[in-house]
């Protein structure tokens, strides 16, 4: 269940949009994709200096993820090339495993196309038909408002808040938003 195969869509500006599950050919992209989105300093817990991926992790991580009942790594390609991800863990324990998480990130020049969009149907249909996964949660810093609005969109609601749960490298603190989605 750790796989979803591959659909295709249209993006606002009409480009062919590829929701497909993560391979190991795509490991340095996807960290290409963490990289850029992590040098904007605004969406991600780490600071560019921080984020010390390595293309043998990321196959690790896509490995694991496609041989995980629980997990799912989807990759979002146009033209060939990587354009943003989704990736979902449900919790390792008995009490834990009717629910999980996830990240997406989307290039900054593919934002507002629809793909966040594309990614997180895809992972939701995929949630509904894993007959493990009841609830799927989600942190977002409370300044991405264009995040939490797709989140509501597709039903999240949200579950509380940690208060100056970030602190940022100028001394200033983000509050966490967290939002949840039951699936079942």
């Amino acid at each position: 269940m750790g796989t979803f195969g591959k659909s295709i869509y249209l993006a606002k500006n009409g480009a062919r949009v590829i929701i497909r599950d993560a391979e190991i050919k795509d490991a340095k992209e996807l960290i290409d994709v963490n990289m850029n989105i992590a040098e904007e300093k605004i969406y991600m817990m780490r600071e560019p200096d921080e984020a010390l991926y390595t293309v043998e992790g990321e196959k690790n991580k896509i490995e694991r993820y496609s041989n995980s009942e629980g997990c799912l790594y989807l990759a979002a390609e146009v033209n060939n090339k990587v354009t943003g991800y989704i990736d979902f863990q449900n919790g390792g324990l008995r009490r834990t495993k009717h629910a999980g998480s996830f990240s997406i990130y989307i290039l900054k020049q593919w934002r507002q196309s629809g793909i966040g969009s594309m990614l997180l149907s895809s992972m939701i249909n995929w949630a509904e038909e894993n007959p493990l996964i009841e609830k799927i949660t989600l942190a977002v810093f409370s300044t991405n408002e264009n995040a939490q609005i797709l989140y509501r969109k597709f039903g999240f609601t949200e579950e509380g808040r940690c208060p100056r749960d970030m602190k940022l490298s100028d001394g200033t603190y983000l509050d966490s938003v967290l939002m949840y989605k039951f699936v079942k």
